[in-house]
């Protein structure tokens, strides 16, 4: 809108009148409240940022160093298994060495046996016997029936043999004596090695 002064006189300028500064009383002291406030806060959080820190570096070193026993617990796992592997094989090895020694040892008691029995009497001995698998087949001469008898009761009487039966005997009309051939047949027990004599005392 365009105002016109018709009556010509200059109208009076108006003069700009700038308000008053109010000032606040204790504006200073709430200021510096403020930024005090402000500091610690900051303070408070960086504290706590380097606590977080600290503690992140201990969990870090906490997490290496399981990191590092689990490697050593997994060496030792693994060794552990390479011994018991190794164990096994062993035991093994003995076992199959203890049965080797059994069966080497069995012939021998078997001998052992047939000798004792008959090495305590003169009315019979023995001219062979065979061995097949757990059946042994064995071949004598006796004085008499009696004694064929007796000799059967201490070969069951030894522990080597679990059945013994006569199998066959027959007069022997050949020699100028009374004879009796005879066949036992026997069924194996199991043959364990007598245990050694226990050591004198004292001895090393």
């Amino acid at each position: 809108m365009i105002r016109v002064n018709l009556l010509g006189v200059p109208r009076a300028k108006r003069r700009r009148i700038r308000a008053p500064i109010v000032m606040v009383p204790g504006g200073g002291l709430a200021l510096g409240l403020l930024i005090g406030v402000i500091v610690v806060v900051a303070g408070v959080q960086l504290w706590r940022y380097r606590a977080l820190q600290s503690e992140g570096a201990q969990l870090q070193e906490q997490v290496q160093s399981l990191e590092r026993e689990k490697v050593e617990l997994a060496q030792v796992q693994a060794q552990y298994e390479t011994f018991s592997k190794r164990k096994e094989l062993l035991t093994a090895r003995i076992n199959v060495i203890e049965q080797l020694k059994a069966q080497q040892s069995g012939p021998v008691l078997l001998l052992n046996t047939l000798a004792n029995s008959v090495s305590s009497t003169d009315a019979i001995w023995l001219t062979d016997f065979q061995k097949t698998g757990e059946r042994v087949s064995i071949t004598g001469v006796a004085l008499t029936m009696r004694s064929v008898a007796d000799l059967i009761t201490r070969l069951m009487n030894s522990g080597t043999f679990k059945e013994l039966d006569l199998k066959e005997s027959a007069q022997d009309t050949t020699r100028d004596f009374t004879s009796f051939n005879f066949t036992l047949d026997a069924q194996l027990a199991a043959l364990t090695p007598a245990p050694p004599p226990p050591a004198p005392p004292g001895a090393a």
